[in-house]
Order: C-alpha cells, then structure tokens, then sequence
C-alpha cells in the first residue's frame, strides 16, 4: 500500500517551491489587485448580500480592522459596524504611512 501524502499544517499554504506560508502572510487584494493591509480606508465597491456586502454600504467607506486568511473586517462609518467581507468587494482608499 503506498505511503499517504503528508497533510499541510492548518492554515499555511505552499508556494512553488514548497515553502510553506503562513495564510494569515498572504497578502489580500482588493477589486483592482492591490494588497490591503491591516488599518487601511477601503470603499465597498460590490453589492453581495451571501457575503455581507449590502445595497446600504454600497460606496460607503470604512477601515480594515483585522482579517483572517480569506476576509477582511471592516468598520463602516455610517453604521459603526464591524463587516466581515471578501477583499473583492472593495477598493483600497488609502493605506497606513509605511505601506
């Protein structure tokens, strides 16, 4: 019986070379392609109610808060709500100075 392939580690991923990356290091990238870092202004871009992207938010703009590997956590200014959202449905704004 052939030797089983190992199983990754939770919540890394591999590269090319086989490098594994931690998921919570792959950077995240709004509807244009640019990397959203933590403490940015983003704009909600996209209406997709499946995944929190509602018609009141549509162009609103917020701060990413936090994120996990696949979403990011933005607090809206007109409802002071934090959002877990997929980085597709937004537009970076404005990143931190450094970024």
């Amino acid at each position: 019986m052939p030797t089983p392939a190992p199983r990754p580690d939770p919540g890394t991923s591999r590269d090319a070379e086989g490098t594994r990356t931690p998921l919570c290091d792959i950077p995240l990238r709004d509807a244009e392609g640019t990397d959203i870092p933590l403490q940015s202004r983003v704009e909600q871009i996209t209406v997709d109610k499946t995944h929190g992207a509602l018609p009141c938010r549509l162009h609103q703009q917020g701060q990413v808060i936090g994120r996990d590997a696949h979403l990011l956590y933005v607090r809206f200014e007109c409802d002071n709500q934090m959002i877990a959202l997929r980085p597709h449905l937004v537009r970076l704004i404005n990143a931190p100075d450094g970024y």
